[in-house]
Parts: C-alpha cells; sequence; structure tokens
C-alpha cells in the first residue's frame, strides 16, 4: 500500500507539477510587469496544442536531431524518479541508484544531446547556443558536485535519499542551497544568464539551440526543460529546508506539502528576479558563477572541517 501511495505521488510530481509551476512563474512576470498574463494552466493547453501538430524536419537532419527530444525526456524523468526533489521517499528497492553523482551525468546526458542536435542540422545559431551551452555546464558541473558532495561528507554517504534524511549543518545547508539557487539559473538559462523569452537570437543560450523544433518535438523538448526546473529548484528547496532543525522530524505527509509550498515559493522568486533583473553580459556570466562555486567550496571546507 505504502509502495503505491509513493508512485502515485512520483506520477503528479512528474506529470502535474512542472507546467504547473512554468505556468505559476509566467502569472508571476506578468503581474510584475503589470499584465493579467495568460491562465496559470496555460503550459498545458500549449502542451497539447503542439502534441496535436505535425513536425517539420530538415532533410539534412540526422537521427540525432530526431531522437533528442525523447532522449531528453526519459533522462528527465529518470532523475526526477530518483531525485527527492519533494520529500517524497523512494520504494526501498529503488534506493541504490539515488546516488547523486549517476544524477548529475544522466542530466548532463541529456544536455549533451541538446546540443548535439543544435549543430546537427548547421544551424548558425544553433552552433552559438551549443558552444555557450557547453561553456555554461563546465562552470556549473564543478559547483554541483562540490556543493552536493559537501553535504555528502556530513551524511557519509552519496546516496540522495541517506544524504537529505541527516542532520545538516545549517551554514553548510545555507551556502549550498544559495549556490544551487545560482547554478539552477544558469543551467536552466533564466536571467541574468539568459532571457527565456528573448527572441533575439544573437542572445539566445537554450532557445538558440531549439529553434529547429516544431509540433511533438517542441512539446516534449519544453515539458522536459519544465521537469529539469522542477529538480533543480526541488532540490535547493530541500537544501535550504535543513536549515530548520525540525525539519528531519517531519513526517512525509507533513514534509511533502511543505516541500511543494517551497518550489512555488523559489519559483516566485525567480519569476519575480527575472522582472527586476537584466541580463548580463556573456563575458561577466563566469563571474556569477563564481559566487556559486565559492559557496561550494567554502561549504566543502566546513563541513570537512566537522567530518
Amino acid at each position: 500500500m505504502r509502495t503505491s501511495i509513493l508512485i502515485i505521488i512520483h506520477l503528479i510530481n512528474i506529470f502535474i507539477l512542472p507546467l504547473l509551476l512554468t505556468g505559476i512563474i509566467r502569472k508571476v512576470k506578468a503581474l510584475m510587469q503589470n499584465r493579467m498574463g495568460a491562465p496559470i494552466l496555460q503550459p498545458f493547453y500549449d502542451t497539447a496544442k503542439l502534441l496535436r501538430k505535425a513536425e517539420t524536419i530538415s532533410k539534412s537532419a540526422s537521427w540525432v536531431f530526431i531522437w533528442t527530444p525523447a532522449i531528453g525526456l526519459a533522462v528527465a524523468v529518470v532523475a526526477a524518479v530518483l531525485v527527492p526533489w519533494t520529500g517524497a521517499l523512494l520504494p526501498p528497492t529503488w534506493s541504490p541508484a539515488t546516488n547523486f553523482i549517476l544524477v548529475l551525468y544522466l542530466l548532463s546526458l541529456g544536455r549533451f544531446f541538446t546540443m548535439l542536435a543544435a549543430i546537427d542540422t548547421g544551424s548558425a545559431f544553433g552552433g552559438l547556443g551549443a558552444s555557450r551551452e557547453a561553456t555554461i555546464s563546465m562552470l556549473v558541473e564543478p559547483t554541483l558536485v562540490i556543493g552536493i558532495g559537501a553535504l555528502s561528507l556530513g551524511a557519509g554517504s552519496t546516496n540522495l535519499q541517506a544524504i537529505y534524511a541527516s542532520q545538516i549543518d545549517p551554514f553548510v545547508a545555507i551556502l549550498v542551497g544559495a549556490a544551487l539557487v545560482l547554478a539552477a539559473l544558469a543551467e536552466l538559462s533564466r536571467m541574468p544568464v539568459d532571457d527565456p523569452t528573448t527572441h533575439l537570437e544573437l542572445t539566445m543560450v537554450h532557445e538558440a539551440m531549439i529553434l529547429e523544433y516544431s509540433g511533438r518535438s517542441l512539446a516534449i523538448i519544453e515539458y522536459a526543460s519544465a521537469l529539469r526546473t522542477c529538480i533543480f529548484l526541488g532540490l535547493a528547496v530541500q537544501t535550504l529546508m535543513n536549515v530548520w532543525p525540525a525539519c528531519q522530524a517531519l513526517s512525509m505527509p507533513a514534509h511533502y506539502p511543505i516541500s511543494l509550498a517551497g518550489i512555488a515559493a523559489l519559483g516566485t522568486a525567480v519569476a519575480i528576479a527575472e522582472g527586476v533583473l537584466v541580463k548580463l553580459k556573456w563575458r561577466s556570466v563566469p563571474n556569477f558563477l563564481s559566487f556559486a562555486a565559492a559557496m561550494s567550496l567554502l561549504a566543502a571546507l566546513i563541513a570537512a572541517a566537522q567530518a
């Protein structure tokens, strides 16, 4: 019975929360701009519309371009199941697969295929976006590995469930949580690293890589991106919740809604930040990400001293 409930919760997490969070972010951004904006459920309608449309595929596209959306979605779904980003536990038989290094490189695999697909059709903008995405990934991955590695030192395990089930030093939790938020903004191509709503190809990163997609493939890509947003923001929320000492004593029926509220609050904060921040110059992006790397490194030094 307990396993069935957990599976139902994970299905809700995968199929409902990503598009709902996207709708919340868009609605808050519209209100920040003194507009009514689309309804919160608009991403569901947009996805359904795109799934009914046919695709336009270049004659020069190879299997990489055609299969990349499915690969990206499969990787995102597996990561969403393995990562306890809402506090919902996995069935016991699945827990050995929740190694944080495995999860991070699963997500990197999806990003790798997206970059390959961007240059597969020979589009100049696709190559530009892929080049920038590779640079951002190179700067973000050390932050993620060092930051979550700092949490694993206290838990004595690289298993994500064991990490978030153990007691985490509040100062380490604050540093790693803040680093994850900054890294997520870059990883998800959001302000101030990139503007997800822009249509100026010379400034785009993620959007430049998917310009050639349409119809069902575009729907899958947008949904996978929303799912990755939930995973990264959820990880940051689970980390920041450990600043509250009583967090570990919460039962899952209490932990789950608090986690959902935290993800919605962090998504709202991201939307507000996008309403007031301006996009950084490309040369300033490494300086921005250096703050996240420094916080992760400081957290790792503190965790190593306490171990």
